[in-house]
């Protein structure tokens, strides 16, 4: 669905502390809570994503078709976004994302000693990426950081979301949704989850396509969408961004004048939303995304033509592409701002891009 949200000042607002080891459903004006009226919202959406021939979701019970022409259409096999694959967002504790994650159905990748960045297997092909200053020194000083929106997890049934299965732990929760099969959840540092039963079975987000090693033990299906709130104004030529320079397709959505959506990942399973919000400036606080692409130098070609290839200097002993040959080497580069056709910057997003050939690529077959 399209989540609603709240207003914005609240969501950049202070997060509520919550005595540990209890469980209390927010009520729906609280601050933390999602907000059904809406606040300084504008209530038309467009979502990025790549172009993969697969299974189209069904509906669930109580949600609004997805519906609408497509208006952009590639090979699925050279085109669009193959997995948006990892959510990295700084954490001050190792220790309490830890027990945020498994709360939520993660599994922490035991590859990885507690010494490294922790990683949270979401489901098979997802994860999410929480360095602290425990870990990695350059963000000594940073502080947490909160994704400016809605992360989506998806699960195969309502059991997963019974309020008895969070009783031991520290989540803070919103109501259930009964007629939604959604339950919304505050993470420690105040970023926001909303988390759903699949509208049908996500295997496209494995194993069938993937998986990685203890990825099993995960009790979600995947991170399924993430919803960015960005300035009014911007969502639509973002999305022609998207579709240009990332090969990603658009189409039409009912019942917004001006909507369009596609779809990314495997099966067509993720999505990543664009949301106006009334005085958003649209800059990034230091989060990124990663996503995979098969049209990787065609990809890269056109960031470099447009200027927008970057480095970022806290990863520069990951990568630190600046030409094709460099990117090669890395199966991998990045880019954080998306502009519109005159080239005026729009909103910042880092992309981690990454090839099917880089050493993390976890969907097989492909």
């Amino acid at each position: 669905m399209w989540c609603q949200p709240r207003s914005l000042a609240t969501a950049v607002g202070a997060a509520p502390v919550r005595p540990r080891g209890t469980v209390r459903p927010r009520g729906p004006h609280e601050s933390g809570a999602p907000d059904r009226a809406g606040g300084g919202r504008r209530w038309c959406h467009y979502a990025a994503a790549g172009v993969l021939a697969g299974l189209v979701r069904g509906q669930r019970p109580g949600h609004r078709a997805r519906t609408g022409a497509v208006v952009s259409s590639m090979a699925a096999q050279d085109m669009g976004i193959l997995l948006i694959e990892h959510l990295n967002l700084n954490v001050s504790s190792t220790e309490i994302a830890v027990e945020f994650y498994e709360a939520l159905g993660c599994c922490r990748d035991e590859r990885r000693p507690l010494t490294k960045t922790l990683h949270s297997n979401c489901g098979a092909l997802t994860q999410f990426h929480t360095p602290s200053p425990e870990n990695e020194a350059y963000i000594a000083d940073a502080g947490p950081q909160r994704w400016r929106g809605t992360i989506h997890v998806a699960y195969d049934s309502p059991a997963m979301l019974e309020a008895e299965r969070f009783a031991s732990t520290d989540l803070t929760l919103g109501e259930w949704q009964e007629d939604l099969q959604e339950l919304s959840v505050l993470g420690p540092y105040g970023n926001r989850f909303l988390l759903h039963v699949a509208p049908a079975k996500l295997d496209a987000l494995g194993p069938r396509c993937g998986a990685r090693p203890g990825s099993e033990k995960s009790r979600c299906l995947g991170m399924d969408a993430l919803t960015l709130e960005v300035p009014v104004g911007t969502a639509k030529k973002a999305a022609l961004f998207y579709k240009e320079v990332l090969g990603c397709a658009v189409r039409d959505v009912d019942g917004c004048a001006d909507g369009c959506a596609v779809l990314a990942g495997p099966g067509l399973a993720q999505e990543l939303r664009f949301q106006e919000v009334e005085g958003c400036s649209g800059k990034e606080v230091g989060e990124h995304m990663a996503i995979y692409v098969n049209d990787f130098e065609g990809c890269f070609q056109r960031l470099l033509e447009r200027g927008l290839v970057w480095v970022n200097p806290r990863f520069v002993h990951l990568d630190k592409s600046t030409t094709l040959e460099e990117a090669l080497h890395y199966s991998c580069f990045r880019f954080k701002d998306v502009v519109d056709e005159t080239g005026s910057k729009l909103f910042e997003l880092e992309h981690e891009v990454r090839s099917t050939s880089h050493k993390s690529w976890p969907l097989a077959g492909a």
